[in-house]
C-alpha cells in the first residue's frame, strides 16, 4: 500500500508540473528578432477609447515595441513617438514604434536595397516604392486580419475604400492607406503667384489668364528692374530632382485645365489619359520663359539652382512670380513673414491659357490608395501589429492626432471643442504641433476631414480644427487680411474653383503603385529623365529657330519610348477605379 501511494504521489507531482508547464507556455508572448519586448501585451481597444459592453477598458500597463521603415522623410527634429502626443498614444495603445525613416537617399534607391537584404522590419510605409515591395512579397495579406480585428478600420473606411485599397494588387489588401481626403482651408494647393507688391502695383487685379499674368511680370519688372540694390527677378522655378516637375509637367498640366494626375493628362469628359511631355500645350509655357529668359529678366540660376538656393531666393524679396505647390514654400512665407517683407510675400492665382474654360487647380478630394502601412513578411507578431494599426483608427486616438491633449491644446464647453488665443497661436505655429506631436500621425488609419459623413467624430465634432469658422479668423495675419479685404473674399481659396469629390483615383497614385520593371513605367520615367534634360536647354534658347529644334529633337526621342504601354495601364486602372468613387 505504502509503495502503491508513493508511486499515486508521484504521478500527481508529474501532473502538476506537467500543468504549471503548460500554463506557463500559453501565456508567453510571441517575440523574435523583429519584435522588441518591454513587458509586451498585445494593444486592444475600439472605438471611444475602448469601451466595451464590460465598461472602459483599462489602459495597457505594458509597453511593446514594434520595428518599422517610414520610406519618407522625418519633417519634425524630434521622433512622433517621443512627444507629448506620442507618449499619450502609447499609455492608450501600449506599443511604440521604432522607426527608420529616408534619410539622404532616394525612396526607389532605398526600397531596392531593403528588399534585396530581404531585411525587413515589422511594418513598412512604402511611399513611392509601394509596387516594389509588394512585387517581392514584403507585405503580408491582411484580409483576414480586417475581417477578424478591423472593427475600428471598419468604421472610419467606407465600404468602397475598402475595396478600393483590395483591388489595387489582384483583389488582395496589403496596407491601410492613412492618405484619406482632405483640403487645406486657407491656401490653394498651387498656383501662379505673384509678390503683393505687384499686385498693388497693378490695381490690385483677379489675375485669370496666363496672358494677363505675364503682362503683369512683365509691365511690373519694367518699372522696377532692381530690388534693394540686386536685379528684380520676374520668373522662377524650382528644377532640383524631383522639385523639377514643375518644369516637366506639373505647371504647363494646370494652364491647360487639367487636374493633377502627375505626368499624365486626364481629359475629364472621357477620363482618358495621355503622357503630359508629349502634349503641345506645354509650348505656351516654355515660350514664356524663353521670352523672359531672352529679355534678361528670369532667374538665371533657374535651372542649376538647388532647392535652398530657390527658398532663399523667395525669401529675399528679389522675386516678382513663380509657379509652385503651397507645401513647398511654406519656409519662404516664413522667412519673409520674420522679416515683416511683407509686400514681398506672394499670392496664388489659378492662371490658365487664353480659351480654356474650367480650372482644376484645387482639384478633387480623394482618398488615394497609392501607400500605406503594412505589416511585413518577417513580423513575428502579425496579429498583435495589426490590432495595434486598428487601435490607431479609434476615436480617442484620432482626437490626439488632429486636436492635441485635452486641457493642454484645447478644452471641451457644451460638448464643443474650445481654444483659447493662447492655443490657436500654437496651434498655428508648424513647430509647436512637431514637438507636440499633433498631425504627426497621419500615416496612420485616420479618418478624413472633408465631408460629415466620415469626417465628424461621434459626438458631431469635426475631425479637423480647420473646418471651424474661428479658424479663419485667427489663423490669417493681418496683411493677410488685408489682402482678402482688397479683393473682397474670405479666403485665398476663393480665387479658385472649389474642390470635387473625386471621380477616380488620381494619376499619380496609379502611377506609384506600378511596379518598377513595368514597361511602361520604365518609359515614363525615361520621359522624365528626357524632360530633365532638354527642356531647360529649350527655355534657354538663343532664338526661335533654336527653341523649335530643341523641341523637336526633344518630341522626336520621345516617340521611341514605350509610353502608350504606361497610358493603357493607367487608362484600364482609371476605369477600374471608377466605380470605388461614386459614394
Amino acid at each position: 500500500m505504502k509503495s502503491k501511494r508513493s508511486i499515486i504521489m508521484v504521478f500527481v507531482a508529474l501532473f502538476l508540473v506537467a500543468a504549471l508547464f503548460v500554463g506557463c507556455s500559453q501565456s508567453a508572448k510571441p517575440g523574435g528578432s523583429d519584435v522588441t519586448d518591454e513587458q509586451s501585451d498585445a494593444p486592444s481597444g475600439g472605438e471611444q477609447g475602448g469601451e466595451e459592453e464590460g465598461g472602459q477598458e483599462e489602459k495597457p500597463t505594458e509597453v511593446k515595441t514594434y520595428t518599422a521603415f517610414f520610406n519618407t522623410s522625418l519633417t519634425a527634429m524630434v521622433d512622433p513617438w517621443d512627444t507629448p502626443v506620442g507618449k499619450k498614444i502609447t499609455e492608450l495603445t501600449g506599443v511604440k514604434l521604432k522607426t527608420e525613416y529616408l534619410v539622404g537617399a532616394d525612396a526607389r534607391q532605398k526600397a531596392g536595397v531593403m528588399i534585396a537584404s530581404g531585411d525587413y522590419p515589422d511594418i513598412i510605409l512604402p511611399g513611392e516604392a509601394t509596387g516594389d515591395f509588394v512585387a517581392a512579397g514584403a507585405l503580408i495579406p491582411l484580409d483576414d486580419y480586417i475581417e477578424k480585428y478591423g472593427e475600428n478600420i471598419k468604421k472610419i473606411y467606407r465600404p468602397s475604400e475598402l475595396k478600393l485599397l483590395r483591388m489595387q494588387y489582384d483583389g488582395t489588401t496589403y496596407y491601410i492607406s492613412g492618405q484619406r481626403a482632405g483640403e487645406d482651408t486657407l491656401y490653394p494647393s498651387a498656383g501662379f503667384y505673384l509678390a503683393v507688391d505687384v499686385l498693388k502695383d497693378a490695381g490690385w487685379p483677379v489675375v485669370k489668364t496666363f496672358e494677363q499674368y505675364t503682362e503683369i511680370l512683365k509691365n511690373y519688372v519694367q518699372k522696377n528692374p532692381e530690388y534693394n540694390g540686386a536685379p528684380t527677378i520676374a520668373f522662377t522655378l524650382p528644377t532640383e530632382a524631383v522639385r523639377m516637375s514643375a518644369l516637366q509637367y506639373g505647371a504647363a498640366r494646370f494652364l491647360a485645365g487639367y487636374p493633377n494626375d502627375g505626368p499624365s493628362c486626364i481629359d475629364q469628359k472621357t477620363l482618358e489619359a495621355k503622357v503630359i511631355m508629349t502634349q503641345d500645350f506645354n509650348i505656351p509655357f516654355l515660350k514664356f520663359i524663353n521670352e523672359l529668359w531672352r529679355m534678361g529678366i528670369a532667374d538665371k540660376e533657374m535651372f542649376m539652382q538647388t532647392n535652398d538656393q530657390y527658398l532663399a531666393k523667395l525669401s529675399s524679396g528679389r522675386v516678382a512670380g513663380f509657379y509652385d505647390q503651397r507645401y513647398a514654400i511654406v519656409d519662404a512665407f516664413n522667412a519673409l513673414e520674420k522679416q515683416e517683407l511683407y509686400d514681398r510675400c506672394f499670392v496664388g492665382f489659378p492662371v490658365v491659357y487664353e480659351g480654356v474654360e474650367e480650372e482644376y487647380y484645387r482639384g478633387p478630394s480623394a482618398f488615394t490608395t497609392y501607400t500605406g502601412l503594412g505589416i511585413s513578411s518577417k513580423c513575428k507578431d502579425p496579429e498583435g501589429v495589426f490590432k495595434f494599426l486598428d487601435r490607431m483608427a479609434a476615436e480617442d486616438i484620432n482626437k490626439l492626432h488632429a486636436w492635441g491633449i485635452e486641457g493642454e491644446d484645447y478644452t471641451m464647453e457644451n460638448g464643443k471643442p474650445v481654444r483659447t488665443q493662447e492655443q490657436w497661436d500654437k496651434y498655428n505655429d508648424l513647430d509647436y504641433r512637431k514637438n507636440q506631436g499633433i498631425g504627426q500621425f497621419d500615416s496612420f488609419p485616420r479618418r478624413e476631414t472633408v465631408r460629415s459623413d466620415y469626417g465628424k467624430f461621434s459626438d458631431g465634432n469635426w475631425v479637423s480644427p480647420t473646418q471651424l469658422d474661428e479658424y479663419f479668423e485667427v489663423r490669417y495675419k493681418d496683411y493677410e487680411k488685408d489682402i482678402l479685404a482688397q479683393y473682397g473674399v474670405k479666403t485665398f481659396n476663393d480665387f479658385y474653383a472649389p474642390s470635387y469629390p473625386a471621380r477616380y483615383e488620381p494619376g499619380w497614385a496609379i502611377r506609384t503603385k506600378m511596379p518598377a520593371d513595368f514597361s511602361g513605367k520604365i518609359a515614363v520615367e525615361q520621359a522624365l529623365e528626357l524632360a530633365a534634360e532638354y527642356l531647360p536647354k529649350i527655355c534657354m534658347a538663343e532664338s526661335d529657330d533654336e527653341f523649335d529644334k530643341l523641341w523637336n529633337e526633344y518630341q522626336d526621342k520621345l516617340s521611341k519610348l514605350d509610353l502608350k504601354a504606361f497610358e493603357d495601364e493607367m487608362n484600364r486602372v482609371l476605369q477600374e477605379t471608377v466605380q470605388y468613387y461614386q459614394d
